[in-house]
Formats: C-alpha cells, structure tokens, sequence
C-alpha cells in the first residue's frame, strides 16, 4: 500500500527538466498568440480606423483602457486567487474559447462607444484563464534555478507576436477594413493558442510544487516561529499591510503611467509627424523586437544579478528613449527611439515577476503578481486616456511625452529603493530569506 501511494509522486519531473521545457515552449506559444500580444501591440493601429469609421475621438478609444483599469482591482485579484488554488490546464483551455469568442464580437460593432467598453471589460475577464499570469504560474512552477531565463523566454514569444502582429494587421486593415483584422485574430488565438495548450501545456504536480515551497520556507533548526514569514503575505489584507508590496506597487505603477502613455499611442503619433500607416506599423514591430531582445536579455541577466538593480536600468533607459522621441529629430529617429522604449519596457515584464517571485512564496505568486497587476493598471489604463486627452486638448503628443519621461524616472527611483531580500527581525537574530 506504501509502495502505490508513493508511485505517483516518482512520476513527478523535477525541476528545470526537460518536460519543464516543453511546458514553456507551449506557454510561449499562447503568450505569442494572446491577448496582450494580440491586442496589446496593435491598439494604437485601431485608434484612425475605428476614429474614421464609427465617429469616436482618440480619447474617447483610449478611455476604454481606463475603464479597464476601474474594473482590474475587481478581477485581478479574484485570477490570483484562482490560478493559486485550481488547475491550471483546464484554466487555460476555457480561457482561449472565451478570448476568441470575445475577439470576434469586436468585428461585429456598431456606433454606441459604449459597445466597445462592454467588450473591453469582458475581454479582460476571458482573457484572464491564458493571460501571462497565468503561464507565469505555471512556468515557475517548473523552474527553479532557471526562473530568471524562463520567463525572459516566455515574454519573449510575446515580444515575437508584438513583432509579427502589427505587419499583418495593418494589411488587413489597409485591404479589407478593421472588422476583419478582429476576426482574424479570432482565429489566431482559437487555432494556436488551442493547438498548443492542448498538445504542450501540462502542469507539474501541484502537491510536489506545495511539498518544495513548504520545504523551502520550513524553519531551519533552532529559528523563532516567525521566521517562515520571510516568504511574505499570503491574502490581501496582509498585502496591503506590507511595506515591499507597496514599494513594488509604486514601482509597477509609475512605469506603466509612464509607458501606456506612448505604447498605445505611438502608431498614431508617427503618422502625425508623417508616417504612412505601413511605417507605422514597421515602427511598433520594431518596438516589439526591442520587447522580444529586452525579455530575453533581461531574464539572462536576472538570473546573474540583483533583480532591483537591473529594474533601474530597465526604467532609466526607455525615459531617456522618450525624450529622445520628444526632442524630434526626424522619423526614423524617433522609429529607433521606439525600439529602445521596447527593448527595456518589454523587460519589465520579466523582471517584474521575477521581483514578485523574490519577495513572496510560490503558493501565493499568484495573488501577489495579480495584485501586483491592480498597481500597473492603475498607471497603464490612465495613462492612454491622458495622452488621448492631451493630444485632443493641444493637438500634439508633446505634454504627454514629457509627463511620461518624469513617470518613468520616478519608476527608477522607486526600483532603487526595493530591498534586495525579504528581511524578518526575530527575537533572537535577524532572519534574512530571499523568497525563491
């Protein structure tokens, strides 16, 4: 009976194997194909035809981000809370049925703006079943030694759908109009996303994953009771009662005001300095290479050096690039200022994560990268309807350039004020846990 009841947990692969690799290369599959790589990297192509066509001003479209921002405390930490508690597999299959199905009725709008806010907010509730929080979930689940290149890998597929996406979106919507381009990416995400969360995405044994975890934060001989507290909170009350949550929630705050404030409208921006639409569109495929390079390099180095650390230098970099955009200097100047912007912002992703992994504990990543989320809604869901309003109000980007340059270089400023490890004062001698 011994002898059964231990056969299953042989079974389970241990870390930074060989099947956790085939689990990444089918998240990396869905994360090229979501919808933060979908929708995400081609917002700002939809901002003149949807303006032309049903009769909505810039900021009016941008405003549905700031819905969503209004609407992100409510799911975030409900998806935290579920992806930390239930399989994630079948999680991640719904998910891609609903963010299909919510892709195609997009195509179907009319002219009530209000419409396209509906489905905005249910974007967010399907999508949340395969969003990246999800697979980051699962991926570090995997990985151990390797968490640092993993992600950067995840994100990085990412940044190769920010590259590809904007291409043949545009030439959809040049040639056959922007309902189209919906319904094309309807069919993206139902035939990849399913075709590898079907054949690749598999979970690691959630009871070997807890039975490590609870390893990892067992007391050592000789600790006080409070020492297992060093992994961090475990529920919202507790978050909002922690000062590294609130430095990381400031951190993750600040530099999405500042990039939301470009990203969503750069497209637009350059074809008021001149570009064509397809210029445009080469613009934010660079803007995706540079997502694709700086999630890669960013997870390498994060594995080499403190993750603090390389966040100010992944904040320094896209202020300067902003200003560099502000200052002119011509179209393609500004086109390769956008690529630098992508090169750190894309790193964030990872080094964002990989902050959330250090500070709190493998069972509550979820919670703790969701809540995390509310934080970098509340600055990248205000931030395009500022820029939209600024634009509408002086006719120029200008404002809202610099006011996202100053966003960002308070992101650094904060970065640098994250400790390096979780620090827990004892009675007897202070207890010092990195949290991974």
């Amino acid at each position: 009976m011994d002898a059964t009841a231990s056969r299953p947990s042989s079974q389970v692969a241990p870390p930074d194997s060989a099947a956790g690799w085939r689990a990444l290369a089918g998240s990396g599959v869905l994360a090229m194909f979501g919808v933060s790589a979908l929708y995400g990297s081609t917002f700002g192509l939809f901002l003149l035809p949807l303006q032309q066509s049903l009769g909505w001003s810039r900021g009016e479209i941008a405003f549905s981000l700031t819905l969503s921002t209004l609407f992100t405390p409510l799911v975030a930490p409900l998806t935290g809370w579920i992806i930390d508690k239930v399989p994630l597999r079948p999680l991640i299959l719904a998910g891609v049925v609903l963010q299909s199905l919510n892709f195609a009725a997009f195509s179907l709008m009319q002219g009530s703006v209000w419409v396209y806010y509906g489905l905005c907010l249910a974007l967010m509730l399907t999508a949340a079943g395969a969003s990246l929080l999800s697979l980051a979930k699962l991926a570090q689940g995997w990985f151990n030694r390797s968490l640092g290149r993993a992600l950067g890998l995840l994100f990085a597929c990412g940044g190769i759908g920010g590259i590809l996406h904007p291409l043949w979106t545009q030439a959809v919507i040049s040639q056959f109009g922007w309902r189209q381009a919906f319904m094309v990416m309807a069919g993206l995400s139902l035939l990849m996303c399913g075709l590898a969360a079907l054949l690749f995405v598999r979970e690691r044994d959630p009871a070997a994953r807890r039975g490590r975890s609870a390893a990892q934060g067992a007391s050592p001989p000789g600790a006080t009771a409070a020492a297992p507290s060093a992994n961090g909170p475990g529920s919202m009350a507790a978050f909002l009662r922690d000062a590294i949550w609130w430095k990381l929630a400031l951190f993750n705050m600040l530099f999405a005001l500042g990039v939301g404030a470009i990203f969503m409208h750069f497209a637009a921006l350059l074809q008021d300095r001149g570009a064509t639409p397809g210029q445009a569109a080469l613009a934010m495929s660079l803007v995706g290479l540079g997502g694709l390079t700086g999630n890669l390099l960013a997870g390498w180095l994060a594995d080499r050096m403190p993750a603090s650390r390389l966040a100010v230098i992944v904040m320094a970099v896209p202020m300067l690039a902003t200003l560099v955009i502000y200052a002119g200097g011509g179209l393609w100047v500004s086109i390769a200022a956008g690529g630098l912007l992508g090169l750190c912002s894309g790193g964030d992703n990872s080094v964002s994560l990989l902050l959330a992994r250090r500070y709190f504990s493998a069972e509550t990543f979820g919670r703790a990268s969701a809540t995390q989320m509310v934080a970098a809604a509340a600055g990248g869901g205000v931030s395009p309807w500022l820029a939209g309003v600024v634009h509408d109000r002086t006719g120029s980007y200008d404002l809202a350039l610099i006011m996202a340059a100053a966003c960002m270089g308070a992101a650094a400023l904060a970065a640098w004020w994250l400790p390096e490890q979780r620090v827990v004062t004892t009675d007897r001698k202070d207890t010092v846990t990195a949290g991974a």
